[in-house]
């Protein structure tokens, strides 16, 4: 009896103990991360990146903050120092965690709010609505909703629903948006709810302006308006922010105005934007170069652009692709415009460099972008290594303590298995992860290649005009300038219209269904389609259209700018590959005459496009993988091998689809398919 009394005390004393030691641990552990917090805090508001990036590594690794918050901080400081891929990454694995607190959903809330930005102004649209989608049920779920995170996921959910098109899908969506503001502001009536909804509105109005769609952008102009009086007369308001947010208001409004037509009302409300002190800043002038630009002020927004380049600098904007799109080009297109030949024919210059530098710089940070992955997967390693490490000293120490106890053997076992499964688990993503970046790698230097052919010959263009307008002592007629100068522009053009195919491209992996609203006749679709493509103006070719009397008059309810693309870049195709190939017209010059021809046909209630050519051909074994990201079969064509990708993923979201007839001789023939109206 006093045996077991005996043995009964000693496994009381020993489970007191580690009860005791474990507090102790707790409460170290809670000291530790008020530490952390304070020196994160401090490190914030001075701006210290770097310190940011070595706090969220270290404690991370010993257990003081949680996984989930070192990836928020370390995609904030990689944003802040404008190392957007990195940050997307820390940002995804951030939202890739499991809740496991309230603190874990605060930085959950915040980490998906700034993902789904990044991928918004990416142009990623999908991606961006599946990661805001997710983190909104995940917050209802947690009741974690009246907070600007929230409010923001739902404006850019309604954002990117408008950018592909589904407009009344966005229009809910706002709706239900402007309600959540309304409640979070009644909720706290705080500084940081006016100032998250005014700008969530301004994301919306500027959303509405880049689709034209001026109406809506108005109505949501005057909600904007209204917050705006409401922050105006919030206590401590910063009056060089209100000055900010009602110039752009009155921005806005102008450009609406004007793409309603109402020129008058919109010159108005630009001189009550010019009245602020906002738009007189380099900043401010570049937004106001919108409605310039929409009225076709060209004169006044070549002006404004003449503190780009100081811009650019101030905000340390690199040279990529889509910012030469974003600034270089518009400047240029302004100047032009203007006939300011020497400025224009400058921007010419610098475009040509700036093009020929981004592609070169793509080239060079590949690498660099696969060592930069490789050593974050590394170190997530060692950090999973470490955390096994520490959680074995811990489970030996409390198996040491309780020695005496089976249990605790047991437990200790069953953790070790646990872990070794995690790691093999881990193992097997790390190999995985590894494939995917090396078959993106490959596919990233394919498209690099077809680029640098593509763009070559415009600028070889460009670079010999601008050598001959400003060779010493040259003079040229009137109509030689004006020849000069429209080949310029059509160079330009080109190189334009290349650029945002390769905008297009991040279209062809969204798989979105696009909403099809339009009732239109097939024939009307069809014109549209031959005038976009240009192919009537081809010297090399010639062309017909051929209409079977149903289909004269089929009617289709599809998405009229997606079909009109899909068709255009189908005939695009054709044109392209019934010209002689740059490399064999030098070989041998021939004086055949091309021919292509668009037949238009229903067949139990489809209505068939087939596009024959005369070209060059596309072998059987080809006949799926010509519609791959990058493929092009002959590379002495022009081409970028994504037209075709392009145009089948946009035929799919409509209902139809696009197919090369494999039994066609004598060229090619692709057909697409889309459902006529009963």
């Amino acid at each position: 009896m006093m045996k077991k009394v005996l043995i009964k005390t000693i496994i009381l004393l020993l489970t007191l103990t580690a009860m005791l030691l474990m507090s102790c641990e707790e409460q170290q552990i809670a000291h530790q991360k008020e530490e952390v917090d304070s020196l994160m805090n401090a490190a914030y508001q001075s701006r210290n990146y770097e310190l940011i990036l070595s706090l969220a590594d270290q404690h991370q690794q010993d257990g003081t903050i949680s996984a989930m918050k070192a990836c928020y901080w370390r995609g904030y400081a990689y944003s802040r120092q404008r190392k957007m891929r990195m940050a997307e990454i820390e940002w995804k694995n951030a939202v890739a965690q499991k809740v496991t607190s309230g603190e874990d959903m605060k930085f959950y809330g915040q980490s998906a709010s700034h993902l789904a930005g990044l991928l918004y102004l990416k142009l990623d649209y999908g991606e961006a609505i599946r990661v805001a989608l997710t983190a909104i049920d995940l917050m209802r779920e947690n009741g974690y909703t009246m907070n600007n995170h929230f409010s923001n996921l739902l404006t850019f959910v309604g954002s990117c629903q408008l950018k592909l098109g589904h407009l009344q899908e966005a229009a809910n969506n706002f709706a239900r948006t402007w309600l959540h503001y309304q409640q979070v502001m009644e909720a706290y009536h705080d500084q940081e709810s006016y100032t998250g909804s005014i700008v969530g509105l301004v994301t919306i109005v500027d959303a509405y302006i880049q689709t034209a769609h001026y109406q809506e952008a108005s109505e949501w102009a005057d909600r904007l308006e209204s917050m705006l009086q409401l922050r105006s007369h919030y206590p401590d308001v910063k009056e060089d922010y209100i000055d900010k947010q009602w110039a752009r208001l009155y921005l806005y409004r102008a450009c609406a105005l004007e793409g309603l037509g109402n020129k008058a009302e919109a010159e108005k409300a630009y001189k009550k934007a010019l009245a602020t002190q906002y738009v007189q800043t380099a900043e401010g002038k570049m937004e106001a170069n919108n409605y310039l630009m929409t009225a076709h002020r060209w004169s006044e927004a070549a002006d404004n652009f003449q503190v780009l380049e100081a811009q650019m600098v101030s905000y340390d904007v690199g040279m990529s692709i889509e910012n030469i799109h974003a600034f270089l080009l518009p400047k240029f297109l302004a100047n032009a415009e203007a006939h300011r030949t020497d400025t224009a024919i400058a921007m010419g210059i610098r475009l040509c460099h700036a093009l020929d530098s981004a592609i070169n710089r793509e080239n060079r940070n590949e690498a660099a972008e696969l060592a930069t992955i490789f050593e974050i997967q590394q170190k997530e390693a060692e950090l999973m290594e470490q955390r096994n490490r520490l959680s074995d000293q811990r489970l030996l120490m409390v198996c040491t303590t309780l020695s005496l106890i089976v249990l605790g053997l047991g437990l200790f076992i069953f953790f070790r298995h646990r872990a070794a499964v995690k790691l093999e688990t881990a193992y097997y993503d790390l190999e995985r992860a590894n494939i995917r970046v090396e078959e993106s790698s490959r596919m990233k230097s394919d498209f690099i290649q077809q680029i640098s052919h593509e763009i070559r010959t415009p600028l070889n263009i460009l670079s010999g005009f601008t050598q001959l307008l400003t060779m010493p002592g040259s003079t040229y007629d009137e109509a030689t300038l004006q020849d000069i100068n429209q080949k310029i522009v059509e160079n330009t053009d080109r190189i334009t219209s290349l650029v945002n195919k390769m905008l297009e491209l991040s279209e062809a992996k969204n798989h979105n269904v696009i909403e099809c609203s339009d009732n239109v006749a097939a024939v009307e679709v069809a014109a549209e389609a031959v005038n976009a493509s240009g192919i009537t103006e081809a010297t090399h070719l010639t062309f017909d259209m051929v209409v079977s009397p149903e289909a004269e008059q089929a009617m289709l309810q599809t998405n009229r700018t997606a079909v009109i693309r899909a068709l255009s870049l189908v005939l695009d195709n054709a044109r392209k590959f019934t010209a002689p190939a740059e490399a064999r017209q030098r070989e041998k010059p021939t004086d055949h005459q091309q021919k292509v021809v668009l037949r238009m046909t229903v067949v139990s209630g489809r209505l068939f496009f087939s596009v024959e050519d005369t070209g060059i051909g596309i072998p059987h074994k080809e006949a799926e993988r010509i519609f791959d990201e990058f493929v092009q079969l002959d590379e002495y064509y022009d081409g970028t091998g994504i037209g075709l990708t392009v145009a089948r993923s946009l035929a799919r979201r409509i209902g139809g689809d696009i197919m090369l007839d494999t039994a066609y001789i004598g060229g090619s023939r692709f057909v697409m398919t889309l459902p006529v109206c009963s």
